[in-house]
């Protein structure tokens, strides 16, 4: 039987799961050239996005695990390959990355076992004794300049009412693996997690509500400029009136609207405009239990159902057509835990193995040349001889 076509070959790796493609670097030496090449992980990567497929759930709290979406049938356990002082400290998902918030931080792909631990961010040291630090993470990817960033927060807050007083902000690139400072975050970001997962459009979102409750705000931090900007809020929605939090699905930022045992979703399908806000859906009791605190985690494959985190103890399918809840049953999952939703892919957060694999190719190519240069001066030699012997 022929070998097929490499291009016929590429475009069916491609498609398979991350699992399966590390398997397979065992096939034959181009495959595994080809499975650990940078251009093919972002080949893999935009294959599973226009697909919708290959995604997983990771799940933290009380350990690691991760759940296929496709079947959601068993939650298996990750350990990482390097040591974290916490499993609750698991950050938004960006292209199959993570960043996992210990000391130092640690960007890793769960799927493909990569990781880079990064370089130590010196911390400030609060003006006032009456003040004390605590430390936010950001996550993203700028497309434009194909790189992933992390934002560290530090704010001063006071250590009776937590007020926020200040803070002193810094950025790392992985492209130029530094940190570097940045002007203050004149806003405060969110208390209760170390992190602020909606990452939508290259830019970080948090919601400023007013210490007096009675308006908020959405306000972006855009990872390429640098700058703050502020969007508008769903029409008719007031923090006197609404348990407010944003939240972020299939690509789209939206605002988690509850009030007493009724909660309202809001997607804006056009990141900017106003206009584009648009209700999703709304949920009640019995669907919910009352007070269940709900986060987004990803449609449905034929986009029909909503999966949603209630409370941080149950995962519920919501059908957008027949308006109808339906609890998902998981073997193995943990009683209590937060989950994100993750495309799983190729991508390598420590780009060492990418330039190791290029020294490997260069010098495959020098002990090629040399190989052929030691022919030629064999034969040079040899000719030389015979020509003496004519002589």
């Amino acid at each position: 039987m022929p070998a097929l076509p490499f291009e016929i070959v590429e475009d069916i790796l491609r498609r398979l799961p991350v699992k399966s493609l590390k398997r397979f670097r065992a096939v034959a030496k181009s495959w595994c050239f080809l499975i650990d090449s940078e251009r093919f992980a972002k080949l893999h990567l935009q294959q599973s996005l226009i697909s919708n497929t290959n995604r997983s759930l990771i799940l933290g709290g009380l350990g690691l695990y991760r759940i296929g979406l496709d079947s959601l049938e068993e939650a298996e356990v990750i350990k990482p390959p390097f040591y974290y002082r916490s499993v609750d400290g698991i950050s938004n998902s960006c292209n199959g990355v993570v960043l996992v918030m210990c000391e130092p931080a640690v960007l890793w792909n769960p799927f493909s076992a990569d990781f880079k631990v990064l370089p130590e961010c010196s911390d400030g040291s609060p003006t006032e004794v009456e003040l004390y630090p605590r430390t936010t993470y950001g996550f993203g990817y700028v497309s434009r300049t194909d790189d992933y960033k992390v934002v560290r927060v530090v704010e001063f807050r006071h250590k009776i009412n937590h007020f926020w007083m200040y803070a002193e902000s810094s950025i790392y690139s992985l492209r130029s693996n530094c940190w570097t400072k940045i002007d203050s975050f004149p806003y405060p970001l969110p208390f209760l997690r170390g992190h602020w997962r909606v990452h939508v459009n290259g830019a970080l979102h948090t919601l400023e509500i007013s210490d007096l409750m009675d308006s908020a705000r959405i306000m972006a931090f855009d990872l390429d400029t640098e700058k703050h900007n502020e969007l508008t809020m769903p029409p008719g929605i007031q923090a006197r009136n609404f348990d407010l939090n944003l939240d972020m699905i299939g690509g789209c930022l939206s605002v988690v609207c509850s009030r007493r045992s009724r909660v309202i979703v809001w997607v804006m399908k056009e990141y900017g405009v106003k206009e584009s806000w648009t209700k999703l859906f709304s949920i009640s009791f019995p669907e919910i239990e009352r007070d269940d605190f709900l986060k987004l985690l990803v449609y449905s494959q034929d986009g029909n159902r909503v999966l949603l985190n209630c409370d941080d103890k149950r995962l519920v399918w919501y059908d957008l057509r027949k308006k109808t809840a339906e609890k998902v049953c998981v073997e193995g999952i943990p009683f209590v835990f937060y989950a994100e939703a993750c495309v799983e892919t190729l991508i390598s957060p420590d780009s060492s193995g990418e330039v190791k694999k290029l020294q490997h190719v260069e010098t495959k190519r020098s002990q090629e040349k040399r190989k052929v240069q030691k022919i030629r001066n064999k034969r040079d030699d040899f000719l030389s001889e015979g020509f003496k012997l004519v002589l």
